[in-house]
């Protein structure tokens, strides 16, 4: 693989158009452009080190155009990790301008630009049977994602207080559904579903 197909294909995953790559990076569009064209320009020194982190891969690979171990291929990004508060206002988290003042997190999904990652607090989530959501998990959201009947989601309430919980249907009705049999079902009524979870981890430490 060329360092032309790798920064193409890099920059498709992440889900950025050729003008939002170029805006993380501080570069004109037709310097992308001719990074990604076969017989173009290699991007220069200077940039190497920002086109490569925003790829989520070494200069080494970059420069090569080969992807150590896949590891190219299999992280797409890092999202930053917000508080509760901060993910009510998820607005504020822009992946498409340089990196904000935040703890970042590791992807392996293609990201937009309000895409963030969010601690689960709490044991509603718990669950001894299928999927279950510790506390100290780490999910990330995607806010410009429909939510549908089965999805697990971020909501806010009336108070603007944010609740993680499953997404169900029954009789036309839309409901927050805790996975802890212990916490009740509730209906969507007047909170607002702002995320749709897309992927979770667990961090140690």
């Amino acid at each position: 693989m060329s360092s032309h197909h790798l920064i193409r294909e890099g920059r498709k995953r992440l889900g950025m158009s050729e003008q939002q790559f170029a805006a993380a990076l501080g570069v004109s569009r037709g310097a992308v452009q001719q990074w990604e064209k076969l017989g173009g320009t290699a991007p220069k020194r200077a940039n190497q080190a920002r086109v490569a982190e925003l790829l989520g891969i070494s200069v080494a690979e970059l420069v090569s155009g080969v992807s150590a171990g896949g590891r190219g291929l299999d992280v797409r990004a890092e999202v930053p990790l917000v508080s509760s508060v901060e993910a009510g206002n998820y607005t504020v988290i822009d992946n498409f301008k340089p990196r904000q003042q935040f703890e970042t997190v590791p992807v392996s999904v293609p990201i937009k630009r309000h895409t963030y990652a969010l601690r689960v607090h709490g044991d509603s989530m718990v669950s001894e049977v299928g999927d279950s959501f510790p506390e100290g998990s780490i999910l990330i959201v995607e806010p410009e994602m429909a939510a549908e009947p089965g999805d697990y989601v971020i909501a806010l309430n009336q108070s603007n207080e944010t609740t993680f919980k499953q997404l169900v249907k029954d009789g036309g009705d839309l409901y927050l559904k805790p996975l802890n049999s212990r916490y009740p079902i509730k209906p969507l009524d007047g909170a607002r579903v702002i995320g749709v979870v897309r992927e979770f981890t667990k961090r140690f430490r």
